[in-house]
């Protein structure tokens, strides 16, 4: 039999899979059992609501958000250009990783409404994860500019850092509404991370743009 610690976290996976196929809305406490193989009572031994059970997959959200931007690329303000393409890369690479986050906990970013709906507690502690990210975003956006990776006023990267959340939030939705995708698939995860690098592609230093072009493989998306 299971250790009560795998079935909990097997409960958490089948629905963060369950809410990004229908929505919070439609996820029934019926099914999610029958795909855990388990019966419902068992189902609400963990979790008596299903606010409860959305805000334990809020709070794996937020933990492993809140991994992300710590390491900032490292890199001397004046650096070879192997080294200032490795920093661009790094930097590259920690977008990708928040897109690719946002992509597994989809559900979360894409059913605000409802989420906060039937589990309005998460409201504040969405607000707060947000000005995490957000500060650590800027710091990323001002470590890039440091090494010569990106050339922006210090007044412009507020509107940057929004904008890239505001992409990061919506462009499922975008994909869904208006390009009439019904079931979008890693190919629409990397033209969503194309969206967000698209915002940062007019600050890029010439230095920048060469190591993307001599490396375009490290740029790319790679859903991991």
């Amino acid at each position: 039999m299971p250790r009560p610690d795998s079935t909990r976290s097997r409960i958490l996976d089948q629905a963060r899979l369950f809410a990004n196929e229908v929505g919070f809305d439609r996820l029934t406490t019926r099914e999610l059992a029958a795909r855990c193989e388990i019966n419902e009572g068992n189902l609400y031994y963990y979790f008596k609501t299903k606010a409860q059970l959305i805000e334990a997959l809020f709070a794996q959200f937020a933990e492993a958000a809140q991994t992300l931007f710590v390491e900032l690329p490292e890199a001397e303000a004046i650096a070879p250009r192997t080294e200032l393409a490795r920093g661009v890369a790094q930097g590259v690479s920690l977008l990708r990783d928040w897109c690719g986050l946002s992509w597994r906990y989809r559900a979360l970013l894409r059913d605000g409404n409802a989420l906060f709906r039937l589990a309005p507690a998460l409201q504040p502690q969405a607000m707060n994860l947000n000005l995490v990210l957000s500060a650590r975003v800027t710091a990323l956006i001002k470590q890039m500019k440091r090494i010569r990776a990106l050339t922006i006023g210090d007044e412009a990267i507020p509107g940057l850092v929004a904008n890239i959340f505001i992409v990061s939030t919506h462009w499922l939705g975008y994909v869904i509404h208006q390009r009439g995708v019904s079931d979008p698939d890693e190919k629409d995860l990397e033209w969503g991370f194309g969206q967000i690098l698209s915002l940062v592609a007019p600050y890029r230093t010439w230095l920048t743009r060469l190591a993307m072009r001599l490396h375009p493989q490290a740029f790319g998306f790679h859903y991991r």
